[in-house]
Order: C-alpha cells, then sequence, then structure tokens
C-alpha cells in the first residue's frame, strides 16, 4: 500500500526544507525527498554570503529589499547556521565615484544600514587590502552555512512529524486526469521502489526543477547559471569583503570557519550538474580578485568548487547571467498549465529561502483549505547538537571535531558518506583537506557502525575521491605539496587503488 500525505516535496535544498518545516509546523503531513544528500546543489556550493541586500541594491531593488529583510531574520532563527562577521563594501580610486552615490540612495531607500568608515581605519584592521582604496562602507552580510541550515530545517520538521528522505529520486508522477496525486520513487543507494500518494507536490528542486517540471508534463524556463569559486587554507579577513561597483566576477570574499570562499564567475551551463571548476576560471579570479588583495596570487589555495545557479525568466522577462533577476517565482501549474496538484518555486538565493518556503506554503495551504498562519520566522531552527567540545582528542584538527561530534552526525542514518558528515560537522574542510582526519574518521565509523572492510574501505575511497576533484584546479605550490603527502598515505601506506569496496553504506 503506497504512503499517503498532504504534501510531498521535491528537493533537499536550503528552499525546500524550509517549505517542509513551514507545512509541518501548519499541522500538514509531509514527505520531503531528495535525490543525493541535503544541500548538495546550490544551497551547499555558494560562497556562504548572507546578503544583506548591498549587493542587488541599485540593480535589484525588490531582491535587494527581500533580502535585508530576510538577514535579520535569520538572524534571529538561525544564529547556530550562521557568523555575524559583518561586512565591508570597498571602492577603489578606479571606481565610478557615481556608482557610489546611486548605490548609497539605493541601500538607504532598501533599508540596508551603511556607514562608512575611513581607508586608513579599514587598513589597519584589514592590511591585506590594496592601499588604494577611495571609499568604504560597513553593512550587515553575515556568513551563513547552507548545509547546516538545510539540516537544522529538516530536523525542525521531522520533530513535528514530517518525513524527509535523502538518496530518493522521483522516477515519474502518478496522475488522475489533469491532477497529481502522487509521485513514484527510487532508492538511489538500494533500488527500491515506492510510491507515495498526496494532495498536492511541490517542486523545489532548484537548479534541477526544469527537469521535474517536464517529467510532470509542464516547461520551466530555467537559466542554469555556473559560477566557480576557490577556498583559500587560512581567514584573510575579518569580514566579508564586496567590491563597490555593479556585481561582477571575483569581488566577493567570505570568511568561513578556517578558511576563506572567494568568487565568483558567472557562466551560462546546460547541466544542472556541472559542478567542475577549471583552472582557467581560478586563474581569471585570482587576476581580479588581486585588485582587492594585492598579494592573493602568494596566498595557499586548497580548492575549487563550482555551483548552478537555478535562475528563472517568465516569458515576458530579457536577461541571462547578472542580467537577470535575483528574485523568485511562485508558480500555480493549475492556472498556467492546467495541471491541479503541482506547483514549482524558482529563481531566488539562499538568503530569501525562508521567504521564498512562506510563499509556496501559504499557497499549498490556501488550495489544501489550511488556515493556519507562517511561524517560522517567529521560532528559532532546531539545534543539530553537533557542538564542538572540550575533547582533546580531536579526528580533525583543523576544524577540532571529536569523535562525540562524529557520533552525533550519523545517530537515525541508515546510510552515509564521509561527505555527507563534511556537510554537518566541517570535517576534511580545513587546510589539509581531509589527509589526516578521513581515514581515522573511516576507522571510528568501521567500529561505531560494525561496517564490514569493503564498507569501510568505499567510506575512504569515496571521500579522498571527492576531496581530489576539488584539488585539481589548483595543484601548484603549497597544494602540490599536501597532495604527494595525501598520495603517499592512501597510494603508498594505504594501497588506496587496491581496496576492495562493497556497497554504499
Amino acid at each position: 500500500m503506497a504512503d499517503k500525505y498532504d504534501v510531498v516535496i521535491i528537493g533537499g535544498g536550503a528552499t525546500g526544507t524550509g517549505i517542509v518545516r513551514d507545512l509541518a509546523m501548519r499541522g500538514l503531513s509531509c514527505l520531503l525527498v531528495e535525490k543525493e544528500d541535503l544541500a548538495t546543489g546550490t544551497s551547499g556550493r555558494f560562497h556562504g554570503l548572507l546578503h544583506s541586500g548591498a549587493r542587488y541594491a541599485v540593480r535589484d531593488p525588490h531582491s535587494a529589499q527581500e533580502c535585508a529583510q530576510e538577514n535579520r531574520i535569520l538572524k534571529e532563527i538561525a544564529a547556530n547556521c550562521l557568523e555575524d562577521t559583518g561586512g565591508y563594501f570597498i571602492a577603489l580610486k578606479e571606481d565610478d565615484p557615481e556608482y557610489i552615490r546611486v548605490w548609497l540612495e539605493a541601500c538607504r531607500h532598501g533599508g540596508i544600514a551603511t556607514q562608512e568608515i575611513s581607508p586608513a581605519e579599514l587598513l589597519k584592521q584589514e592590511p591585506v587590502l590594496h592601499k588604494d582604496i577611495a571609499k568604504a562602507y560597513l553593512v550587515p552580510d553575515a556568513a551563513v552555512d547552507g548545509f547546516t541550515l538545510a539540516a537544522a530545517n529538516a530536523l525542525s520538521a521531522e520533530k513535528l512529524g514530517a518525513k524527509v528522505k535523502n538518496y530518493t529520486r522521483v522516477v515519474g508522477f502518478k496522475r488522475e486526469g489533469q491532477r497529481i496525486a502522487g509521485v513514484f520513487l527510487r532508492n538511489v543507494i538500494t533500488g527500491q521502489e515506492w510510491e507515495a500518494n498526496c494532495r498536492l507536490v511541490i517542486n523545489a528542486a532548484g537548479a534541477w526543477a526544469g527537469q521535474i517540471g517536464e517529467l510532470a508534463g509542464v516547461n520551466l524556463n530555467i537559466i542554469p547559471d555556473k559560477g566557480v569559486l576557490i577556498v583559500f587554507n587560512h581567514r584573510i579577513t575579518g569580514k566579508v569583503l564586496n567590491r563597490l561597483r555593479p556585481p561582477g566576477d571575483g569581488d566577493i570574499f567570505v570568511p568561513h570557519g578556517s578558511v576563506t570562499i572567494f568568487g565568483t564567475t558567472s557562466r551560462a551551463t546546460d547541466d544542472p550538474q556541472d559542478n567542475q571548476a577549471a583552472r582557467e576560471d581560478v586563474l581569471h579570479l585570482l587576476k581580479e580578485g588581486r585588485k582587492m588583495i594585492p598579494d592573493l596570487e602568494e596566498m595557499r589555495l586548497i580548492r575549487a568548487f563550482a555551483g548552478v545557479r537555478p535562475l528563472y525568466q517568465a516569458g515576458d522577462q530579457e536577461g541571462s547571467g547578472r542580467q537577470a533577476t535575483r528574485d523568485f517565482s511562485l508558480l500555480d501549474h493549475e492556472k498556467l498549465d492546467g495541471l491541479r496538484g503541482f506547483i514549482s518555486v524558482v529563481g531566488g538565493k539562499l538568503t530569501t529561502y525562508r521567504l521564498m518556503a512562506q510563499a509556496a506554503s501559504d499557497l499549498a495551504a490556501q488550495k489544501l483549505g489550511n488556515d493556519k498562519p507562517c511561524r517560522t520566522h517567529l521560532e528559532p531552527l532546531a539545534d543539530l547538537g553537533i557542538e564542538r567540545d572540550k575533547d582533546r582528542k580531536h579526528l580533525c584538527q583543523c576544524e577540532m571535531i571529536s569523535k562525540g561530534m562524529l557520533e552525533k552526525a550519523v545517530e537515525g542514518k541508515e546510510q552515509f558518506s564521509l561527505s555527507d558528515i563534511r556537510r554537518l560537522t566541517r570535517l576534511g574542510m580545513g587546510p589539509c583537506q581531509g589527509t589526516f582526519c578521513t581515514y581515522r574518521a573511516t576507522g571510528f565509523y568501521h567500529e561505531l557502525k560494525n561496517l564490514t572492510a569493503q564498507e569501510g574501505n568505499k567510506l575512504l575511497k569515496d571521500h579522498v575521491q571527492e576531496r581530489w576533484k576539488g584539488a585539481r584546479p589548483v595543484l601548484w605550490g603549497g597544494q602540490a605539496q599536501e597532495i604527494e603527502i595525501n598520495r603517499g598515505i592512501y597510494l603508498s601506506l594505504l594501497n588506496l587503488d587496491r581496496l576492495d569496496s562493497g556497497d554504499y553504506v
């Protein structure tokens, strides 16, 4: 017999997990399905900036106002998922002074706080910056962790009775005439298939929303836009840095934990899975970034990665890449395509995920006759309980991750990889990029979860390979030396290329 829910949500990024939390708080029975782990798409592949709205104040004022509003809300409800660093917008002497005037007026109109700081004072605080600074302003930017944000939303929903299924792909829709009546699902690891009946489906698949729409028989004009980012092995600055000019490539630095994320680029792509960075992208970013930080090319890189923005343009809109709006759209396919029981929420930014989820949930509740209001802006997210402790026996010294944290990260998980654990704990995300903690964590889970040798080998091999993909585009200097240490440990000592690995854990 098929499972029965009020709503099935497709997509385990920030928006999808925000929707399942919102609807569960309204008392609706929900199932969220995600084809991989939570936040493995755009929500986990971005610079980690919680926008103040200042970046979009001139070109996209509506989106900027939404960012400003949600920035304030998330600092209240998701404090454990972000670091309130603050941010600087910096204009160099070569930048257009007229744009500064327009930007300040746009920020004022959008309710975005700005505070001027003298170049001399800024250089005292951030001495790595270029000395050729014309103007600088402090704004309420912050750094946000998309992985823990999605996980906290999902946990909040599960505590209210919702179901969240990772590694579960939608392979078809159950239709009754012009109404969606359920979804056909497949576990991508075990191959098990089943169906879930429901009164409504919400498509929150981000860059894959167009593919889900096609599966349901509707057309969505999703414009995949690829952005490449690079990671430095230390915190270059204490605050977020933005270039005070029209948004372009290589003008955002975000401190994250023990590292710094820098980007990004904007290039059209046809594939939402196009998440590999190329060396030419890295070199282009470094060339742009050294205009703000002259010694940037001398600093050590540890990896590069890419994410795909799920930009959306309605039929009467124009523009792509940086010209496309960062606003979101809520699509009622009953009105647009005559297909009942199907909603899509597309576009937007992680900063506005909660607002997107509220809009989708309001429409869903209305269609299902539920009159309970949204409360996601009033109640804090669930605490994941993965706190750094005083245990000196850290399995990952870079990020100070203990056995207790690793044990907490797999509670209730039937299937997991070390990459899943990384997203919750930052295992392997520090300067050594998993060189020393991967084999330690594998041994820990071998004992804790009674893994077979083949299962443990697969944990090890998959994580080393995943870390290697990000290191390849930056193999020079200190990073090339580290990779040789990595190769020595995993190929010479542990015979990684000869290890027999069984099925996924």
